[in-house]
């Protein structure tokens, strides 16, 4: 084996790992995403109100309804963030599987060349 196919073998490993890193990381965002998403929907439920409850004799349910609007607000941010995050890792993703599949392909031309020149090897 040539070096440069010897570089490409040790190379493709490499690659492939960060590939899985990436996706990993991936899976890790889009996972946080949902549980994000999981509570504002349990924050949207509508609450079923009796007038003549104990908390809205109280003011709680008022309260409740303040703070589950704050909550949503900071949920909304963590899910931008989260959004923003899947994007850079969508991207990441993109090159360096561009890279791994890059790699493999010159390693095939490398064979096919390494083929080549020991079939010409062989008919001297």
């Amino acid at each position: 084996m040539t070096g440069k196919l010897t570089s490409f073998r040790r190379l493709i490993p490499v690659l492939d790992m960060a590939f899985q890193a990436e996706q990993l990381k991936m899976a890790q965002v889009l996972s946080h995403i949902e549980g994000l998403a999981k509570q504002l929907a349990e924050l949207e439920r509508p609450q079923s109100v009796d007038p003549l409850s104990l908390a809205s004799r109280t003011g709680a349910d008022v309260l409740w309804e303040t703070w589950a609007k704050d909550k949503k607000v900071l949920i909304n941010q963590e899910l931008a963030r989260a959004f923003r995050d899947r994007e850079i890792l969508r991207e990441r993703l993109v090159k360096t599987l561009s890279k791994l599949e890059a790699a493999k392909q010159m390693e095939q031309r490398a064979v096919l060349e390494e083929r080549q020149l020991a079939l010409r090897r062989s008919s001297w």
